[in-house]
C-alpha cells in the first residue's frame, strides 16, 4: 500500500505557525519508515492526517494513488494499522480482545481471528497461553506496546 503527501501542511486555529510545513514524500508497500524529530515538530501530526484525525489545510495524501479526502473515513481506517507512542490499548479488555478488535469488526469468523491472535502473540514474542488473557494493566509499557503492534497487524490475513 503505498501511502504519499503531496504538499501537504496542516496549521491549527489560533496558531501562529504551521504544525506541518510542506511536506512530500512517498512510501511504498513494504518500506520502513522512522519519522525522527524533536518534541513538536509534527511526527504525531503528521501521521493522524494519514488516517483523517486532522484534515490538511493544503495538499493531499494519497493512498494507492486515490486522496484520501475522498474515501469514506471509517473504510480507510480499518485499512490502516499503526503502533501510538502510547500503547492505545482498551484497559478493560484481555490482551486478545484487543487484538481482535478490528478482526471483529470486519466479521472475521471467530476460528480465524483466534488462530490470527496466537500467531500475532507469537511473532511479537509473547507466548499465547501466558499473555491472552492478561490484560493491559498487567503488561510491562514494551509489552504493552507489542501488543499495540499486535493490534496493528491484525487485519491482514
Amino acid at each position: 500500500m503505498t501511502i504519499r503527501f503531496d504538499r501537504v501542511s496542516l496549521t491549527f486555529p489560533g496558531a501562529t505557525r504551521r504544525a506541518v510545513d510542506d511536506c512530500s514524500c512517498e512510501i511504498a508497500a513494504g518500506d520502513l519508515v522512522v519519522i525522527l524529530g524533536p518534541s513538536g515538530c509534527g511526527k504525531t501530526t503528521l501521521l493522524k492526517m494519514v488516517n483523517r484525525l486532522y484534515e490538511p489545510t493544503s495538499g493531499s495524501i494519497y493512498l494507492h494513488e486515490t486522496a484520501i479526502r475522498e474515501m469514506e473515513v471509517t473504510k480507510l481506517r480499518r485499512k490502516i494499522g499503526y503502533v501510538i507512542q502510547q500503547s492505545g490499548l482498551f484497559p478493560h479488555m484481555t490482551v486478545a480482545q484487543n487484538i481482535a478488535v478490528v478482526p471483529k469488526l470486519l466479521d472475521w469468523p471467530r476460528t480465524k481471528y483466534q488462530s490470527r491472535i496466537d500467531e500475532l502473540l507469537k511473532l511479537i514474542e509473547l507466548p499465547p497461553e501466558e499473555y491472552r488473557n492478561r490484560y493491559p494493566g498487567q503488561l510491562s509499557g514494551g509489552q504493552q506496546q507489542r501488543v499495540g503492534l499486535g493490534q496493528s497487524f491484525s487485519w491482514r490475513p
